[in-house]
């Protein structure tokens, strides 16, 4: 999905377009929603209505020049999805606490009891690069290129990149702004350490507890949203840790099932609240 905007009840999906991993169980509540050579396009427009979203990223290219355009709430996150459709590429995605009315916007919803919800206030984001020797973009390279100009536009959040093993990075929200309008740095949840019983459970009731242990320390709420059923619920895992980042024991947990699996960390502004969502890695 490019849209992951909206706040659902689960039994009004049951065949939707573009989720590609159903079945999937859903929580109560659910967020639905080679060197590489940057390419200055100049100053990039932020949200709030300066042009159309876009249903998904596009991804073109001109010879050597790949040339990505979003339009979202979440562009960063919008443009990451492309990049997984176009070269199957394995990356996790973090929103940032989205807290203060610099960086979110309302928009109409008609599910919600007051007919409107606030979302992200993201907007158009574009981005130029290169590929390498090899006629395909070089990961690492280029999704720093497409960081740091995102982090250089007025879209809302600040994200770094990580590199967790070979063809396999986070794109991890640390800044935002506060409740007095300053752009901040914040605790990264999926970096604190949590303690999770060495157990033989189902991989979604492991990743479940985890997102529990999660709340329990940052006192946020964390829910598991949408997720592959049949790969994570009925074959059981041994897994879990002792005073670990729950980054590990989530990429460990996802490991044992023995399948490509990323995750987006959506912020609902709207509930104050953390949903993970979790989808197959699919071949280009």
């Amino acid at each position: 999905m490019s849209l992951c905007v909206w706040l659902v009840p689960p039994e009004s999906i049951s065949q939707s377009k573009g989720f590609n991993d159903l079945p999937m169980r859903m929580s109560k509540w659910s967020l639905c929603c080679l060197a590489v050579l940057a390419i200055s396009n100049g100053p990039l427009q932020g949200g709030h209505g300066q042009s159309s979203p876009l249903k998904q990223a596009l991804i073109s290219q001109t010879g050597p020049t790949v040339h990505l355009s979003a339009n979202a709430p979440r562009p960063l996150q919008q443009a990451l999805d492309a990049l997984q459709q176009r070269y199957g590429w394995q990356v996790d995605y973090e929103d940032p606490q989205y807290i203060s009315e610099v960086d979110v916007v309302e928009v109409p919803d008609p599910s919600h009891p007051e007919g409107r919800t606030r979302v992200p206030s993201g907007g158009a984001f574009n981005v130029d690069f290169v590929i390498g020797p090899s006629a395909l973009p070089e990961e690492e390279k280029a999704l720093s290129v497409i960081i740091d100009s995102y982090n250089r536009s007025k879209n809302p959040g600040q994200f770094e990149l990580r590199k967790i093993a070979e063809q396999n990075f986070d794109v991890v929200g640390i800044s935002a702004h506060d409740r007095q309008g300053r752009l901040s740095r914040q605790e990264v949840l999926l970096d604190l350490p949590i303690t999770v019983p060495i157990l033989q459970r189902s991989a979604s009731d492991t990743i479940a507890l985890i997102c529990e242990k999660i709340a329990e320390r940052s006192h946020i709420s964390v829910n598991l949203g949408i997720y592959p059923r049949r790969l994570l619920d009925f074959p059981k895992v041994t897994a879990g840790g002792t005073a670990s980042p729950a980054r590990t024991l989530l990429t460990s947990a996802l490991a044992s099932t023995g399948r490509k699996l990323y995750w987006r960390l959506l912020f609902d502004p709207d509930s104050k609240t953390y949903f993970l969502n979790l989808h197959s890695v699919r071949n280009p």
